[in-house]
């Protein structure tokens, strides 16, 4: 327990925890503020007046999976999300709360921008609905703890804006849901703070105690659903943090010149950071406006899509063009009429990997002649032809322009080192062979995902600066078993169901696509494991969909070059049998661009014999499943 210690310190005052730390909820309006008043008046139970200390650990919005005891659901899974779990220790007792929240609202009470949304039957409709969402909330805690808890737990709905009483038939006003006693909070005991404080301490803190050890049980429980949450706890407009080098690099003199700029680095070390940070600067400094126009270029759709959200982010997005320009032999750029001042490349050597010499040539000549329309006043500059162009380099052309004077904008272009070892010594640019800087900081999470990629890249040159501690996360295994696809998805099912991992923040990467690990087999997997119509997550595949769409049910299935550049907290590596060589190169590579995807955690899927063959078996730990599979294949085969 000592993560509950340091994370949630009990003062010797009244303290409340929550998670997330600050209300932060998407959906309907009326909902959202019902839960948000809620939300409030937890947080404020600091301020109430008890004889014993007391101590507060409440989750919102937390999600979970597991199995319903009812015939009808029987070895099927079904997802749920609590509104509001409440851990209460107080005078050495323990309370354990599950409350949901309903916004209905009726004539019986009038609040300011809240709309009348229910009649009689309306609202006895969401009653019953909030009573099976309870109901079930118990049954899975029943079946994934193994014994009753409905004696332990108190449960709760609240009606922020629905009053206690109500009229009968004979319009004779009465209590509302006598017969349930305490199981209704309404309007009267949460419309201020000092009544929800007395409602508390009357029916709370007198009502059922849990035990400790099931209040321990439970607590760890939310804890470990919850870390998906403590994942996106950074402020959303904070894109990222830049590392100390990155920092310096941009005071230098090479990165505030003005002309050409080659960057080495490999994946991990902010390469595109390094442009966003570049094009944020620029704009401060007046030099990226309506009239300094930028060009961010680059071949992977995933990234393209990527910087164009972070843009947005930024608000520089009227500002920099990020279309994609289809590479062909004939008609990159030809037609493009816009000057820009500044162009950056990303991914530089993408197009020296997909396309011939040729296409590669008319590219760069066309970014040179864009760049060079956005910056020459000249309309027949001599130095901007073909010629010019085969006979000399970027920066040598640049050079030549001394009569004019020019205040050059920036042409950067970015470079994966280790793509560049496979792809630069054929048909590339000159420019891009001659680096001025060279990144070698990995900016991730854990120690272990760098020291696999590291393996993977054979890049003995990069730097061991990252977190040292003995307790960041192994990478963990899993064996394919005889159906690697149905392995996949348990693995999937379970990240999501018990661990509090959102689908949207895993991406599935198989080492070689076939048909086990397309979207569509992995789905079916998921889907026969669900009651019918359930929640549950989804795979997609269609990446720049997934980027901008970001739905709460959906995952990315792709295959590796589809997510370069792209980062995801979860990267799923799937290795089916006999795919990886380690003695090949082209096969080490690929590994490295997989496993440096990820963020926070890497899980490896595969046999035995691409394990062994990794030499890093001090890495890996096996994953540990919370779900009994084994028990839903069971009643499946009877």
């Amino acid at each position: 327990m000592w993560y509950i210690k340091s994370e949630f310190p009990c003062s010797s005052e009244n303290s409340v925890h929550s998670i997330p730390k600050y209300f932060r909820k998407n959906g309907e309006r009326q909902a959202c503020e019902a839960e948000k008043l809620v939300f409030q008046r937890l947080k404020n139970l600091s301020s109430i007046d008890v004889s014993s200390d007391l101590s507060i650990i409440f989750f919102h919005s937390a999600s979970y999976a597991g199995y319903s005891n009812r015939n009808q659901r029987l070895g099927k899974l079904m997802i749920r999300e609590h509104d509001f779990v409440v851990f209460v220790k107080c005078e050495d007792k323990h309370y354990v709360l599950l409350i949901e929240v309903k916004s209905t609202n009726d004539r019986s009470t009038f609040k300011e921008n809240i709309e009348i949304t229910a009649d009689a039957k309306i609202i006895k409709n969401n009653k019953r609905s909030a009573q099976h969402q309870l109901r079930d909330h118990l049954e899975v805690l029943q079946n994934g703890l193994g014994h009753a808890v409905s004696s332990q737990i108190q449960t709760y709905i609240v009606w922020p804006y629905l009053g206690a009483k109500t009229r009968d038939p004979k319009h004779k006003v009465i209590d509302r849901w006598s017969e349930d006693k305490d199981l209704h909070v309404f309007e009267d005991a949460v419309s201020k703070q000092s009544d929800f404080n007395r409602w508390f301490i009357k029916t709370v803190l007198k009502g059922r105690v849990c035990g400790d050890a099931t209040f321990g049980q439970l607590l760890k429980r939310y804890i470990i659903l919850s870390c998906g949450v403590f994942m996106d706890e950074i402020d959303s407009k904070m894109l990222a943090l830049l590392t100390q080098q990155q920092l310096e690099l941009l005071r230098t003199d090479l990165c505030k010149k003005r002309g050409s700029l080659v960057v080495h680095g490999i994946a991990g070390t902010g390469k595109t950071l390094l442009i966003l940070k570049k094009l944020q600067l620029l704009h401060e400094n007046n030099e990226l406006n309506d009239a300094n126009r930028a060009l961010y270029i680059c071949y992977w759709p995933g990234i393209r899509c990527d910087v164009i959200n972070k843009l947005k982010t930024m608000g520089i997005d009227r500002y920099v063009d990020t279309t994609r320009f289809f590479i062909t032999a004939e008609d990159f750029l030809k037609n493009n009429k816009i000057k820009y001042k500044h162009i950056f490349m990303d991914e530089a050597e993408a197009t020296i990997l997909s396309f011939k010499k040729e296409i590669v040539e008319n590219t760069f000549y066309n970014i040179f002649r864009a760049y060079h329309n956005g910056n020459c006043p000249l309309e027949t500059c001599t130095l901007a032809s073909l010629e010019a162009f085969e006979k000399y380099n970027i920066s040598t052309l640049i050079e030549l322009h001394l009569d004019q004077k020019i205040n050059w904008g920036q042409l950067w272009f970015m470079v994966d080192t280790n793509q560049a070892l496979m792809f630069l010594p054929k048909h590339s640019p000159k420019i891009l062979k001659t680096p001025q800087i060279v990144l070698n900081k990995v900016i991730r999470s854990t120690k272990r995902i760098c020291r696999f990629f590291r393996f993977a890249s054979n890049n003995s040159y990069l730097e061991e600066d990252f977190p040292r501690s003995s307790k960041d996360p192994p990478i963990f295994w899993a064996n394919r078993g005889t159906n690697v696809t149905e392995t996949v998805s348990e693995v999937l099912v379970d990240l999501c169901a018990t661990k509090g991992v959102k689908p949207p923040d895993i991406c599935v990467i198989p080492f070689l696509q076939n048909e086990k690990l397309s979207k569509d087999a992995i789905n079916m997997q998921i889907y026969r494991k669900f009651v019918e119509n359930a929640f549950r997550p989804v795979g997609v595949s269609d990446v720049e969909s997934f980027l901008n769409r970001r739905a709460p049910n959906e995952f990315l299935v792709a295959w590796a070059l589809r997510v370069k550049g792209l980062e995801f907290k979860v990267v799923v590596m799937v290795v089916d049998e006999d795919q990886f060589d380690q003695q090949d190169a082209d096969d080490r590579r690929k590994l490295y661009v997989i496993a440096s995807r990820s963020t926070c955690m890497l899980v490896v899927i595969g046999d035995e014999s691409f394990k062994n063959s990794l030499e890093l078996k001090d890495c890996f730990q096996d994953y540990c499943f919370n779900i009994e599979f084994e028990y839903q294949k069971a009643l499946s085969d009877t």
